[in-house]
């Protein structure tokens, strides 16, 4: 092998060797994006939009009415006993609680929609392409009862919580989420105080 064939192949080797460590270096570059977004937009306990990601979901829903000349409804959910839970059967209980009412409130609605924690025990539902209101409440109706279902405990302990459901309407309550959660979250406290869901 000649010199210059023994240069070439030692310059070819650390060629490779340099693209394999660029390689790895931009894939961890990559899982750090991914990791920084997860943070960034999601709850970190249920995996759920948080409310920043909320609020890019429901601009997107702004839009989506506005081509399709529908309406949306944005449902403010509380849980009744979820401090006492938390209280009586600690932390763990209460963590393992929220994650089962946000799979179930998932498992609920469609896939273009959205559930989002907005912390605590308190969710937001973005219901899109509504025609009529009667549909959204038949679906608080069956939050209410699905809130109302027992969660089984690591303990082995059956708990039940129930919930309290309000509703806004856009464009009928207004165009920022602001407005919109502030109408959902005084139809939430009705309902909490005289058990009726104010449509």
């Amino acid at each position: 092998m000649g010199i210059a064939t023994l240069v070439l192949t030692i310059q070819l080797q650390r060629a490779r060797r340099d693209t394999r460590q660029l390689q790895r270096y931009v894939s961890k570059l990559q899982n750090a994006e991914r990791t920084l977004k997860k943070h960034a937009f999601f709850d970190p306990l249920t995996g759920l939009p948080n409310r920043l990601l909320l609020m890019d979901r429901f601009q997107r829903a702004i839009q989506h009415a506005k081509r399709s000349r529908t309406q949306f409804a944005v449902l403010m959910v509380d849980l009744n006993k979820f401090k006492a839970i938390n209280d009586t059967y600690g932390h763990a209980a209460g963590d393992k609680v929220l994650v089962t009412i946000a799979q179930r409130m998932v498992s609920l609605v469609r896939s273009t929609d959205t559930v989002a924690r907005l912390g605590g025990d308190e969710f937001v539902l973005i219901i899109e392409s509504l025609t009529e209101r009667e549909q959204i409440g038949t679906l608080g109706q069956k939050l209410i009862d699905l809130l109302a279902e027992e969660i089984l405990l690591d303990s082995g302990e059956a708990v039940s919580l129930g919930g309290s459901v309000g509703f806004a309407w856009y464009p009928s309550d207004g165009d920022s989420l602001k407005d919109i959660l502030e109408v959902a979250d005084e139809a939430m406290y009705f309902c909490k105080t005289s058990g009726l869901m104010a449509l």
